[in-house]
């Protein structure tokens, strides 16, 4: 077993199992279509695992942050933007355990097996209206919008705006309403369609919207509605951090089983040695083995948070800032690990993986572009963290 491995995590591998071929079948498809494939998202509605994350009283499983984890590490290694859209939609599944009731079944009552898309990053303005909020604004990388008939996304207070409150919310919302932009043209990630919505003065009713800082500090009251309540009182961008780190592991892991398989029969064009030339140069068993080391110490890492996310969810209290920070710091490290080991292999792969049908050119554009996700920005969680460690105030 590894670091993700648990009862629980094991109990949804036959679901996970089920969808790799058609995931693999479709990565192709998925990469040149800049959204994932249609079949792709059927065969994780059809095996149950586009519920994972959502809430049980909602008809979902309401699993365990880390089986989400697994789950997305594991559909990594057969399609990178299948992977990334369940887990960024999955974990937005995840927060509406923090919305009330009335948001939760008004989005969940007709189809469990649905996909919230949306971006947690407060990038429109609201304004207070009669019974809700007036909504307006472009927000970028939508994963998966092509998919959801719903969307959760943060807003700032317009400067314009003097009603008391919260100066930053996050609203639920049907993605009939806004406009989607097709902006998604990119290095790597293609699949994943992370395109711009753009909202123009859109009302959202008061049950729809929640304060974002009870909301990311895992104290939203509505926590309390769910038996495992603990599950909803992780902090929001620890939980969304591990999870970014665990599809970017899969990825790392898939490559360097793609890297494995092609050196032991690479032969050497040069020299006229044939196949499993490279193999035995020690130069390539030194990238090899310091890769593979990269990424076991990433999954520890990884593993390490979702041991913290079960300690919250036993004890039923938010994590404290200090927590906060090992966490997210934890994170971005893991990722950076991948990063660097997929770096180290691409460097000896040679020049047949630069070629655009290669796997292998897919794997490495793919955890370049996904370890830009500033949820495992490494400066900025290095920061963070030291700044924890050193007890120097923010500011």
């Amino acid at each position: 077993m590894n670091a993700l491995e648990t009862a629980e995590t094991l109990s949804y591998q036959q679901a996970i199992q089920s969808v790799l071929p058609v995931l693999s079948a479709n990565r192709e498809a998925t990469e040149a279509g800049r959204s994932v494939a249609l079949e792709s998202i059927a065969a994780l509605r059809e095996a149950g695992l586009a519920r994972l994350m959502t809430p049980a009283l909602n008809g979902g499983h309401g699993a365990s942050i880390r089986a989400q984890v697994h789950a997305c590490a594991e559909l990594a290694r057969a399609c990178p933007a299948t992977s990334w859209v369940l887990m960024v939609c999955g974990a937005h599944n995840w927060i509406s355990g923090g919305f009330s009731e009335a948001c939760r079944t008004e989005i969940f009552g007709s189809d469990q097996d649905l996909l919230i898309a949306g971006t947690l990053a407060g990038q429109g303005r609201f304004k207070k209206a009669d019974s809700g909020w007036r909504v307006s604004g472009r927000w970028q990388y939508c994963s998966g919008v092509d998919h959801s008939p719903w969307l959760l996304i943060g807003s700032l207070r317009d400067p314009d705006d003097t009603a008391k409150g919260p100066n930053s919310l996050h609203v639920m919302l049907p993605t009939e309403q806004v406009e989607v932009d097709d902006t998604w043209h990119t290095l790597g990630m293609r699949g994943s369609g992370s395109k711009d919505v753009v909202l123009d003065d859109v009302f959202v009713p008061e049950y729809r919207v929640q304060a974002t800082g009870k909301l990311f500090n895992g104290s939203s009251p509505h926590a309390h509605d769910h038996d495992n309540s603990g599950v909803y009182m992780a902090p929001v961008m620890c939980s969304l951090s591990t999870q970014l780190a665990g599809s970017i592991l899969g990825m790392a892991r898939e490559m360097l089983s793609l890297f494995v398989e092609k050196t032991q029969v690479r032969p050497d064009i040069y020299s006229g040695q044939g196949s499993g030339a490279k193999a035995r140069m020690g130069t390539m068993q030194s990238r090899v083995a310091e890769a593979s080391g990269e990424i076991s110490a990433a999954e520890l890492i990884i593993g390490r948070n979702c041991d913290m996310f079960d300690e919250i969810a036993a004890a039923k209290q938010p994590a404290d800032m200090k927590a906060q920070a090992q966490m997210r710091w934890q994170s971005a490290y893991a990722a950076e690990l991948c990063r660097r080991a997929v770096e180290r292999l691409y460097a000896g792969a040679g020049a047949h993986a630069a070629y655009n049908d290669a796997p292998m050119q897919q794997y490495y554009r793919d955890v370049i572009m996904a370890t830009h996700h500033a949820a495992v920005d490494m400066d900025g969680a290095a920061e963070i963290q030291g700044m924890a460690m050193l007890g120097v105030e923010p500011g």
